[in-house]
């Protein structure tokens, strides 16, 4: 009794510590975003691009099983807008800002067939790859493909890992903050 539920992953026995325990979720938040970019850095692939895999880590679950599948999702929306923002340069809109907007209906075009066609229905996680394709300003080619679907996969992978490793939230937590006094 007195028992009271903070979060899906803390029970307490005192509405107090709520401060507790979102303290642990946002150190290991901390801690897989920093690991998130500090691993995109050391294998020379675009940060940024990283730290969003580790967003699409968590655009819908949290367990590696639904990583995998947002990862998936995140992968064929890169697929799409690539391959979007490929046709869309072939119109040769005279100017060249134009052909953007032109991709991007494309690539939202293309997610909701997928959507309908497949019954793969995480929409957040095409449109997160498809806005990875339209802001990297990269060349519409494999190479790029690949660059970013690496990078992607970074991320979720330490999304994954925070959620699979034991103790991540307490021991990062336990890290005393730094005092001026």
């Amino acid at each position: 009794m007195g028992h009271a539920v903070t979060s899906e992953h803390c029970v307490e026995s005192a509405p107090t510590s709520r401060r507790v325990c979102n303290a642990q979720v946002l150190a290991k938040a901390l801690v897989q975003f920093a690991g998130a970019g500090i691993a995109g850095y050391v294998l020379e692939l675009p940060v940024w691009v990283a730290l969003a895999g580790w967003v699409v880590f968590y655009s819908r679950g949290s367990t590696p099983r639904d990583g995998a599948y947002n990862l998936a999702c995140a992968i064929t929306g890169l697929g799409l807008g690539i391959a979007s923002l490929s046709a869309a340069a072939g119109f040769a809109l005279d100017p060249a800002w134009a052909a953007l907007p032109v991709a991007l209906l494309l690539a939202a075009s293309g997610v909701q067939l997928m959507q309908f066609m497949t019954g793969v229905n995480n929409i957040p996680g095409y449109y997160i790859g498809v806005l990875i394709a339209a802001v990297a300003h990269m060349d519409t080619s494999l190479d790029s493909y690949l660059t970013l679907t690496a990078a992607v996969s970074v991320g979720v992978f330490v999304g994954a890992a925070g959620q699979v490793t034991p103790g991540l939230a307490k021991k990062a937590a336990a890290i005393k903050p730094f005092s001026l006094r």
